[in-house]
């Protein structure tokens, strides 16, 4: 059997936080994103999650745009474990499990390691997730790269000397790490039996990331990590699908509704969180609309295609892209082509069940931002914002048909 390798990456953008930022009081349909979903299991690679761009304001918001970073990245890795896992026989998944028990001992070894300086400052937290974030991706990369094409080489003798320098060669945690390379390695070498050099080639790869790895605590922060910069786009882009068979491609569309969907799960339940009383109600009702919407639109949208085998793709592809106009919305940075607006009335006064739904929202949600927000320019947008959301929406409905 052989792992199929499909390298991808994907970047989360968080938004700008508002003046109240969006708590575990998550709405009921999305209160477990990681319950697995109906599809068919099938091995598809890709790089995890990069590094966020966050806008610096308070550093409770930075935190949380950290955390996410950490959350989404654990549940992309536990995803593809689990798909990984489903391929092995079961001598080799209790060997699977071993190698990732000691990972996981590693992973909380190293970032403790790292960020000791931090320990009693504000900026500890967030290097935390950082770094958990990281490894996560570290260890995604190394569950997916079956088939990938490695060059041996010399070894690098940075890796000897920079655990000299910091003083790791006989440390737990470089045990933990070396325990989990035999053990994960061990697994490469009985899946590829008719390779001689993949033994050689894991514990390569494995070293290399090590040697990232070992660099990083070299030069700790004395202050927080760097998740700054200066673009600002919500959710997260659709994922470059490099596994192009359709059971690949309906693979990867579930992972970016997943991962999606955990996301603004997250930034709804902090807004859930903050709101005093008199506002929750409206909140929670407008979040119960959207996603009664949600349901409806992506269901209207699969219904021509729900016996062709494209139809889980085309489901959450769709699931993915109302989480990340959804995102926009919680964000206060949604953004709409100007263009669309002269064919906003035409398209979105068709009357139908799902057209009836999104009014709902619409009405529900627009009433609570002139609660929250008053006569702030955001609350007066909120009608045609939304609607030139809907008309997105139409259009790539009508786009898919």
């Amino acid at each position: 059997m052989k792992f199929k390798i499909a390298i991808f990456t994907s970047v989360i953008l968080f938004g700008t936080q508002l003046g109240v930022e969006p708590s575990q009081a998550l709405p009921a349909s999305d209160a477990k994103p990681q319950t697995p979903l109906p599809d068919p299991t099938v091995i598809l690679g890709f790089g995890g999650v990069l590094q966020p761009d966050c806008v610096r304001q308070v550093e409770a918001g930075e935190y949380r745009c950290a955390k996410r970073w950490a959350e989404v990245t654990h549940l992309l890795k536990s995803l593809v474990y689990q798909d990984v896992e489903s391929q092995l026989i079961a001598p080799l998944q209790h060997q699977l499990a071993i190698a990732d028990q000691s990972w996981h001992q590693f992973q909380t070894q190293h970032c403790q390691q790292l960020t000791q300086r931090l320990r009693n400052t504000p900026d500890f937290p967030i290097a935390a997730s950082v770094c958990l974030a990281r490894l996560n991706n570290d260890r995604i990369l190394e569950l997916q790269r079956g088939g990938q094409i490695i060059t041996l080489q010399s070894r690098d003798p940075r890796f000897e000397s920079l655990l000299d320098r910091l003083k790791l060669r006989n440390s737990s945690v470089q045990r933990h790490w070396e325990q989990y390379q035999t053990q994960y390695c061990q697994i490469e070498k009985a899946l590829f039996v008719f390779n001689p050099l993949r033994l050689a080639q894991c514990h390569q790869l494995l070293r290399e990331a090590r040697l990232h790895q070992l660099e990083d605590l070299l030069a700790a922060p004395t202050r927080g990590l760097d998740l700054f910069k200066d673009s600002v786009r919500p959710g997260i882009p659709e994922l470059n699908c490099v596994d192009e068979t359709q059971i690949g491609l309906n693979r990867c569309a579930v992972y970016w509704s997943k991962t999606t969907r955990l996301l603004q799960s997250s930034i709804y339940g902090d807004w859930a969180k903050r709101l005093s009383k008199q506002y929750q109600q409206t909140f929670a009702i407008s979040q119960k609309y959207w996603q009664d919407y949600r349901e409806a639109h992506c269901t209207e949208l699969v219904e021509p295609f729900k016996e062709n085998s494209m139809a889980p793709m085309l489901y959450h592809r769709c699931l993915a892209r109302l989480n990340n106009d959804r995102i926009a919305d919680l964000k206060g940075i949604a953004v709409y082509d100007s263009e669309d607006e002269p064919q906003q009335a035409p398209v979105t006064s068709r009357q139908d069940t799902t057209q009836a739904l999104w009014e709902r929202y619409q009405t529900q949600y627009c009433k609570f931002e002139s609660l929250f927000f008053g006569s702030q320019t955001r609350s007066k947008q909120c009608p045609n914002r939304l609607n030139l959301g809907r008309l997105h929406h139409i259009k790539a409905m009508m786009n898919t048909r």
